[in-house]
């Protein structure tokens, strides 16, 4: 899926530019330059990319998504050295309260493969690193000029896809999962491809709504949101793609999950809530003093005939 995305999206853009329809006030072009730009935020990706199909090999989707939710622990902690955030002890918490979920979730796996969940681990720590690392490309203007927020994602999320492509394709092709794409026998169907296009689409939009997030918000925000996301997906795939069973500390954890990533969203909205003007004391029972008039005054102010 990741191969037909990033091939979808590149070749998308590339085509609507050649033919006018984009320019440089929506996305900029690609080039080496921007490339090697990019190269370390490409490098995370698309290592985040491989090692959750690894972790995927021996892990169900439902505990894969449930691990993932640790990527807001490791962007708090590797935050300070790529790019600092501001925290508060209520947004600390949220977090602390994210993690304890995730690990009372993995205590109620019942299939629990170390494997799997080393190459889960090291996907969530890339994952912690590409986010910081698009947070901090998004903060400067390194690949040229934007004009809107939507055109600066836009074209880092462009060369990074141009960039991760052959790599991408490479895997594809070393691991054998070519052969397997090959010989499936429902290419010719139009309800398959159909369902492939539906489904790589929806890939990119997801896509560039990473990314927006990230570059307008920040990796840490964009990282405890997906933790509601994550937990909806685990407990509809509990009961569709199955391989799971809700036991009682699997559910308690996802019910602790959805408590730090509500407490999070909760002190997000109240940071970003403009502070109302405090109301000014008015006395109304003091009347106004009424001048008071000097001797002088009072003799000016009769009339001479």
């Amino acid at each position: 899926m990741a191969d037909s995305q990033l091939a979808l999206f590149s070749a998308l853009i590339s085509l609507l530019r050649r033919l006018g329809k984009l320019d440089d006030n929506i996305v900029l072009a690609y080039t080496l330059e921007r490339g090697k730009k990019l190269s370390m935020l490409s490098l995370f990706y698309v290592s985040n990319v491989i090692l959750a199909l690894f972790a995927l090999s021996g892990m169900n989707i439902p505990m894969y998504n449930a691990m993932r939710r640790c990527v807001p622990i490791a962007s708090l902690l590797l935050g300070p050295c790529i790019y600092p955030q501001r925290t508060t002890s209520s947004i600390i918490m949220a977090i602390i309260l994210i993690t304890a979920g995730t690990i009372t979730a993995a205590q109620g796996d019942l299939d629990f493969d170390f494997k799997s969940y080393t190459f889960g681990s090291l996907s969530v720590l890339t994952q912690a690193l590409y986010l910081l690392t698009l947070q901090r490309m998004g903060s400067d203007n390194k690949l040229g000029s934007y004009k809107t927020s939507s055109a600066k994602t836009l074209t880092i999320l462009y060369v990074n896809s141009v960039n991760c492509l052959p790599i991408v394709f490479a895997v594809v092709f070393l691991s054998g999962e070519y052969n397997s794409m090959k010989s499936y026998p429902h290419w010719s169907e139009p309800g398959f491809l159909f369902a492939l296009g539906v489904v790589t689409s929806f890939a990119c939009v997801f896509s560039y709504s990473i990314f927006l997030c990230t570059t307008v918000n920040s990796a840490l925000t964009t990282a405890c949101v997906g933790v509601i996301k994550s937990a909806l997906t685990t407990i509809i795939g509990m009961y569709t793609f199955g391989g799971v069973a809700a036991t009682p500390l699997l559910i308690i954890g996802q019910l602790i999950n959805l408590s730090g990533g509500s407490l999070y969203t909760y002190e997000k909205y109240r940071l970003q809530k403009p502070a109302s003007p405090k109301p000014t004391k008015k006395n109304s029972s003091i009347r106004p003093r009424k001048p008071k008039f000097t001797k002088t005054a009072r003799n000016s102010s009769k009339t001479t005939f």
